[in-house]
């Protein structure tokens, strides 16, 4: 109505609604046919030049669409002006206009590909990726990019976080793939592409996201994969990631056909060894979600939580009673945890230290100080005091996470190290009981089943050349520097003859 009844000066904007919708509409034809008439009726009108530049864009003729875009105010400054430039035609130097064309068709260079020379297929992958992600940031999929992106950014504080994910090369790969973008691209702009490219297209709708094992590097070229799910063995084109991959590296991603060559679009996840399993189960469930995906894969990004071998949080969690019956809590205490040393009871099960109970001389009147790690072994360590002595009186209490607790040995190191003098830290009590823990923990989890490790313990997987390697893997994958409250990957090596 638009169109027909009002106002020439408004045809352009009526073209270009109708174009919109049309586009929405998958009507491609139309929407570009309403596209050229707004721009027949005003040369100028940019947003319906910037949409016939994608559409010569996704036909593969480049000098049309930056011709388009040159006559939009400042759009040299979008991303898809400098990538267009990458696929300008590139003449043969060695052939004269009149001289006859390098392809065979027996016709003039002047009247063949003078100005038409295509790039191989596997430079153009690039851009067909481009043309489909162009494609899948319309507002159809706004939405599902936006949701993706909260997931993909939950774990981090910047307050651009969410913003960046937008970006990210895994939530964009998710909606044009688990989310049908790209199916759609392809139903709808299909009919733009070039043959090769088409073909290419439909190849890639066939290709999976797995589970891949870097066999062998090439830096700067490529690397050699084999696909966990399938057992197959690629030679993969890639430049980048090939100088970061280490030979033994696990990754997913989705490993497509680029002309002659295989390459990788969509970014690359870094895997652990215990992830593999549950990942492989996601890929190959049909009731998998997008969602589900993005979450399993950005998990890394979380802060590390830190356990006691029974799955609680880790807490330093002290106490301090004033007592009275001295000869009854030692005679109780001995007979709940057994033995005491020095008036020093360690609780104890299957060699693995869960909290300690000091009864201190020279006070008036005596204390009794309770540790543990977490707060249900505290708990039961408080309970025990009250039934070995109903008259003790709580004096002081307090739970640190240990999170904390190693930040603040972190700060008071970095203090110490711009420190002229070097000193203690101020409360050395609590930083050799984390360093005992820490110990101890790591005697406990030399013999604790692993699920990265498939269940088995890291003595049983040195012992076993067939898992060696994993077991290898996960120690490579903890943090090698010494840190207040870590374990040491150092004197776990040690202990297990790595």
């Amino acid at each position: 109505m638009l169109r027909d009844r009002g106002p020439r000066k408004i045809a352009p904007t009526a073209h270009w609604l109708a174009g919109k919708a049309a586009e929405l509409d998958g009507r491609t034809a139309d929407a570009e046919r309403h596209y050229e008439r707004a721009v027949s009726v005003d040369p100028s009108w940019d947003e319906a030049l910037e949409a016939l530049a994608r559409f010569a864009s996704d036909r593969g003729d480049a000098v049309r669409a930056i011709g388009l875009l040159d006559r939009v105010e400042g759009a040299y400054r979008e991303p898809l002006y400098d990538l267009l430039q990458m696929f300008l035609p590139v003449d043969r130097p060695d052939l004269g206009r009149n001289d006859r064309c390098w392809c065979g068709s027996g016709r003039k260079y002047k009247a063949c590909h003078l100005g038409k020379a295509e790039h191989p297929l596997e430079q153009r992958a690039g851009w067909l990726y481009q043309k489909a992600g162009s494609f899948a940031q319309g507002i159809e999929w706004r939405p599902l990019l936006i949701s993706l992106a909260q997931i993909r950014s939950s774990h981090d504080d910047d307050p651009f976080a969410l913003y960046h994910a937008l970006d990210d090369p895994l939530v964009a790969d998710v909606v044009m793939f688990e989310c049908g973008a790209f199916a759609r691209f392809v139903a709808e702009r299909g009919v733009l592409l070039p043959a090769d490219e088409l073909l290419l297209a439909q190849q890639w709708l066939l290709a999976e996201r797995s589970v891949h094992e870097v066999e062998a590097v090439r830096p700067g070229e490529g690397v050699t994969l084999r696909d966990v799910r399938t057992g197959d063995r690629l030679e993969v084109t890639e430049g980048t990631a090939s100088r970061q991959l280490r030979a033994g590296d696990f990754f997913c991603a989705r490993v497509v056909p680029a002309g002659s060559t295989m390459q990788i679009f969509g970014g690359i996840e870094p895997i652990e060894p215990g992830q593999r399993g549950r990942l492989i189960e996601l890929l190959d469930s049909e009731s998998t979600d997008p969602e589900d995906l993005v979450e399993f894969l950005s998990a890394r990004f979380a802060p590390p939580r830190l356990v006691t071998p029974d799955g609680h949080p880790m807490v330093a969690c002290r106490a301090v009673f004033e007592v009275s019956d001295t000869a009854g809590i030692r005679r109780r205490l001995s007979r709940r945890f057994g033995a005491a040393d020095a008036d020093r009871w360690t609780w104890t099960e299957q060699g693995s230290v869960l909290g300690v109970l000091n009864l201190a001389r020279n006070t008036d009147p005596w204390v009794l100080e309770v540790e543990a790690m977490n707060e249900p072994r505290f708990e039961s360590l408080v309970d025990a005091v009250g039934a070995a002595d109903p008259g003790a009186r709580l004096r002081e209490q307090t739970r640190t996470p240990a999170a904390e607790l190693m930040a603040q040995a972190q700060a008071q190191a970095q203090e110490n190290v711009r420190s002229t003098h070097p000193v203690d830290p101020e409360d050395p009590a609590i930083a050799t009981a984390l360093y005992e823990h820490i110990r101890g923990y790591e005697q406990q989890w030399l013999d604790d089943s692993i699920p990265a490790l498939g269940d088995h313990t890291p003595r049983e997987c040195a012992a076993d050349p067939t898992r060696r390697d994993d077991l290898i893997r996960l120690l490579d994958s903890f943090p090698q520097e010494e840190r207040p409250g870590a374990m040491s990957v150092r004197r776990l090596r040690e202990a297990l003859g790595l």
